[in-house]
This record gives C-alpha cells, structure tokens and sequence, in this order.
C-alpha cells in the first residue's frame, strides 16, 4: 500500500513528529480528528486526473451511485466512470482512487493504535479513542472489500481473494488475505469498539463526523450484509438506530446538508474548510454555482421513480412531468429547455435551483448546498438505513415475515400515512430493496447493494421507456447497461501503484483457484 515514500501520513499534519501528536490527550483527540479530515478531504494530486475527489463523498457519489442503475450524471458524456469499464485497468485512477484513499485511512488508524497505550491521561478517554479509531479501521475494510473482492455468493463461502490485512504502519510487503479473514478482522475490530465505548462512558457529544457505538454497530451492518450473515445484519441494525428517528416530510426535503435526528454519521465541511468544486454538492447539488454541478444534475432512473405511490412525498424531491404537460420531450442528454415543464420546474422550484442551472426530466432536487459551490455535510449513514437492513436480513432468516413487512412500514410511513404493506415471498423482499433504493437514492449505496444482490444493471434509453442517455444505456463490453458477471464480476483489480510496490501480489485480477495459504504465482 506504499505507492510512494510519502505514501502515508503518520500523523494528521505532515509536519509533526509521532512524538508530537501523541503528547497529550489533546493531541490524540486532534489524531482522531484527522481521520475524520481523511474522509473529507481534497485529493487533487496523485494522479487522479479529475475534480471531485473529495474522500468519503467521491466514494457515495462515483462509486456508489453514479455507477448503478438508479442515479445518472445527466448531460455528462465520460463512460469509462458511470459504465464501469476500468474494473480490469490496473494503471487507471480510477481503480487506484479508493485503494488510496482507504489505505491512507488505515495507516493513520494503525498509527494511532500502535502510539494510543503512551498517551498520559485517563484509562477511559483513551478507551474512548481507541474506540472511534478501530471503527474507522474497520470501515475502511470493509469498503475495499465491496470493491475489491467478489460479492459473497461468489467466493466460495469467503475463501476468495480479499485485500492485505495491514494492521500496524509497517510497509513490508503483503499478500492478500481471503475475504474471510478480513470479515473476521473487521467484526474483531468492531466487537472491540462498541464494548470500549461502553466501558468508557464518554459521549461523541454532538460530533457526527466522529463515530460512536451507533456507528460501530451501523459499520457492522454494512459488513454483514455483504458476507449474508442475515443474523449479525438484524441485530446490529436494531442496535444501530436506537435514539434515533426518521425524518418528517419537511425535514427530508431541506437539503440533506446538516444533521438532524436520523443522521448517524457524517463528513464535515463549514466555510473555513470549503472543497469548493472538489465537494460533494458541487457534483449534486440543484443550487450549486459548480459548473460541474449545475450542467449535470443527477436524475432519478424513471422506472424506479414511477414505481412510487404519488402519495409518497419524497417524489416531491425530483422534477417528472405531469400528464398533458407539453415541451419535455428531450434530447439524449435528458436535457429540457424550453416549454410547459421547463416554465414549470424554473418557478416552482426557483429556491432550489441556480440561475444557470440546466434542467432535465427527473431532474433532482434532493441535495442542496447551504452555500457558494458544495457547503454542507454530507450523511454517511442513517437510521432509515438501518430500517431496511434489518428488513432484509429478517426475511432472509425467514419465518419472520410480520416483523418484515412491519419494518418496511415504519420506513415508508413519514412520507405517506396511507401506506400499508401485504406482500410476501419474492414479493415482499422487491418491495424492501425498491423502498430502499428509493429512500436513499444517491446517498452512495446503489450500486454496492446491486453488487451484493446480484442485480443487473439495467438502464433504459428514450426509445425503450427510460430516462437514459445512450451513452450510458448501451449493452456490450463498454455499455451501461451489462449483467452480474460481467465487468470482471462488478470488482475492481488491485491497481499497479500496488502490485509494482508490494512483491507478495504478483496479480492485478484475482487468479482462478486463489488460496490464502499458497503465494500467487
């Protein structure tokens, strides 16, 4: 993980010494801290080539949503990214961007960890740290292992090709561990922090960029889910969302851009540390002054949206078209610029958009920036999250189909009081992922959760009554539109940055008949 000898950062700031930062319970606390600044930071060196790259954010955005089927950068006209088709390129940014990142906050992790016990001050606080650092840790983990490794029904029960297991700041080179080994790391890591913010009894006290045990258990969720252990998923999803409640209506239209009482965790940004057109509201944002932002709206897949009940309030939140209304037929780009629709969405919608900004069929108008180009925090995790998951996890373990249907009500109710749910079967569990797709459409997990189903991506274009431009909705190697064992099975190669450095990974593509105890030839 060493791609350079800068590589990593011991330290939140480059130029004080290991000694320095863990003088005092202060400078831990700032330690901590700087993992948080990991996750919302600018990265606009390194070869990454493009705007945007912004940490955790970049992740939501490119990776997890724009890449599946249910959000489109609309007028945009780069395929590489959105279609997916770097997953087998070891040399591109892309496939190295994550890598990077997550590597970078591991190692500060590790850093942290090995330094945290000579710290002077009370056995408690520094509980409390260590806590907060080995979510982070696991997190991190977890994340490579949705992008870097198959989904769990392929690999073999967890025997497959995971990512180096790097758990102190030595740069000696690595193998791979399995995805086992690593799942079993992570839920280690996470057992450890929830029963040392508890021994602690110290608060995050109202630092939602920081974790706590909500965060832990939500973390947890998200990992297994992915490895289907359905048990651990529903128990840590009821865990995880205790004290919190779901936003009203009003609350889930103002902009997703400060905390409220469903948030669980967030990346942080105020003016005195403004990404400008690196944020994450200048890519999705309706009211942001981004260029990149107010050309390229995102938009709701179309066949996702009118799956929704128009009772449901939350369809408030994207520009359709109402029956008889004249002037939205579009170009390929989506794009409208004149006529009833247009006239419609510059008034009615006049306080959420930019005077520039362009305007398309399903445009959104979920996210918006509280001020100048991507001013806002951006949620990372919750609690309708944690809603679904247990949803899905229960019906998986079966026989708990009540229970099921009940969760799913209590998700939906808020943005429509009339909504019942009757269904079983197969039935049942599309309704979950359909709700689930809905509410936390563009919120970054899209196409992890297409990946982990096994979903196809599917887009359709104007001709096939769809919302999709056709240079996202073609098929083929290079198409948008492909199925779950295409694309090198939806997982990205270890980049070369890797591989040239680290002698133990002799393959960028995972080789047919990996072991865990044999080294790659």
């Amino acid at each position: 993980v060493a791609c350079s000898d800068n590589y990593m950062e011991l330290s939140p700031e480059s130029d004080l010494t290991t000694a320095t930062v863990f003088s005092s319970m202060k400078m831990l606390d700032g330690a901590v801290n700087g993992l948080s600044l990991v996750m919302c930071s600018e990265y606009a060196s390194g070869g990454f080539s493009r705007q945007g790259n912004n940490g955790e954010g970049t992740i939501m955005l490119w990776y997890g949503s724009y890449m599946g089927h249910d959000a489109q950068y609309s007028n945009y006209s780069t395929t590489k990214l959105v279609n997916s088709n770097f997953f087998t390129n070891a040399s591109d940014a892309f496939t190295y961007y994550p890598w990077f990142y997550y590597y970078t906050l591991i190692a500060n992790a590790n850093s942290i960890l090995e330094n945290i016990d000579g710290v002077q001050g009370a056995q408690a606080e520094k509980d409390f740290y260590r806590a907060q650092t080995l979510v982070y840790r696991a997190y991190a983990y977890s994340q490579l292992l949705a992008l870097y490794s198959k989904r769990w029904s392929d690999s073999n029960e967890g025997k497959s090709r995971g990512v180096p297991l790097r758990l102190t700041t030595s740069n000696a080179d690595m193998p791979c561990s399995s995805q086992q080994t690593v799942y079993t790391q992570i839920y280690k890591d996470l057992d450890e922090s929830i029963a040392l913010f508890a021994s602690s009894g110290m608060s995050r006290g109202g630092k939602y960029w920081r974790p706590d045990a909500s965060v832990a258990h939500a973390v947890y969720v998200r990992a297994a889910l992915n490895r289907e252990d359905w048990k651990t998923a529903a128990e840590h999803a009821a865990a995880a969302r205790k004290g919190y409640s779901l936003m009203g209506a009003k609350e889930y239209e103002s902009g997703f851009n400060t905390p409220n009482k469903e948030w669980m965790w967030e990346t942080y940004t105020d003016e005195n540390e403004n990404l400008g057109v690196y944020g994450f509201f200048a890519y999705c944002a309706s009211n942001t002054t981004s260029s990149k932002g107010y050309k390229n709206v995102g938009t709701i897949d179309r066949n996702l949206f009118e799956k929704i009940p128009e009772a449901d309030t939350r369809r408030n939140m994207f520009a359709y078209p109402l029956e008889g209304e004249k002037g939205w037929s579009t170009d390929n780009s989506g794009q409208v610029k004149k006529g009833d629709f247009y006239n419609r969405i510059k008034n009615d919608y006049k306080d959420r958009l930019y005077k520039s900004t362009y305007i398309f069929a399903w445009m959104s108008f979920k996210f918006l920036a509280t001020a100048d180009r991507s001013l806002g925090c951006t949620c990372i995790m919750r609690a309708a999250e944690m809603l679904y998951a247990e949803a899905e996890a229960r019906y998986h373990m079966g026989g708990q189909e009540d229970k099921v249907r009940s969760l799913l009500e209590e998700a939906v109710k808020p943005y429509n009081s009339d909504y019942s749910c009757t269904l079983s079967g197969q039935e049942l569990l599309d309704e979950v992922k359909l709700y689930r797709r809905f509410d936390l459409w563009s919120e970054g997990r899209g196409w992890f959760d297409q990946k982990r189903w096994g979903d196809s991506n599917v887009r359709l274009g104007w001709n096939d009554g769809g919302n999709w431009s056709p240079d996202f909705s073609g098929t083929g190697s290079t198409g948008g539109t492909y199925g779950p064992k295409e694309k090198n099975g939806w997982t990205l190669c270890i980049p070369e940055r890797e591989t040239n450095y680290n002698t133990l990974i002799n393959n960028n593509i995972e080789p047919e008949g990996w072991t865990e105890s044999s080294a790659e030839k």
